[in-house]
């Protein structure tokens, strides 16, 4: 269902963004798959109007989130917060900076005791 589909990328973003585990870790600095991840993260979650309010537009979130699950091909500007560094990219771009990076995670994590590392269907790997 489209409500499972939007969970599964809310909990891959949740996942990815900002581990601190890997901050020594270049695959994991402020670059590549992982950086764009967090721009978007930005773009969903954390605009703001022209005074620095905050802006809670779901319509934006589940377009946005509803668009990277069909991997459009519709261009975004990814800003970071200091304005410095702006990226254009596709929807299907995004999607598969999210399909590597959380692939990644995922080769390199351990269940907790008694249970399977996380699988969840919807990409390569079986995620």
């Amino acid at each position: 269902t489209e409500a499972a589909r939007t969970l599964r990328l809310l909990l891959k973003l949740g996942f990815i963004n900002e581990r601190p585990e890997f901050g020594v870790d270049s695959r994991w600095s402020e670059t590549g798959d992982n950086y764009v991840l967090k721009l978007f993260r930005d773009y969903v979650f954390h605009q703001a109007d022209g005074n620095g309010r905050p802006v809670m537009d779901l319509g934006h979130v589940v377009t946005a989130l509803n668009k990277i699950d069909a991997a459009d091909e519709e261009k975004i500007v990814l800003v970071s917060r200091d304005g410095k560094n702006v990226i254009v990219v596709s929807y299907a771009d995004v999607a598969r900076c999210l399909e590597n990076a959380y692939g990644e995670l995922c080769d390199g994590s351990v269940a907790p005791a008694g249970m399977r590392a996380p699988q969840m269907g919807g990409g390569p790997r079986g995620y």
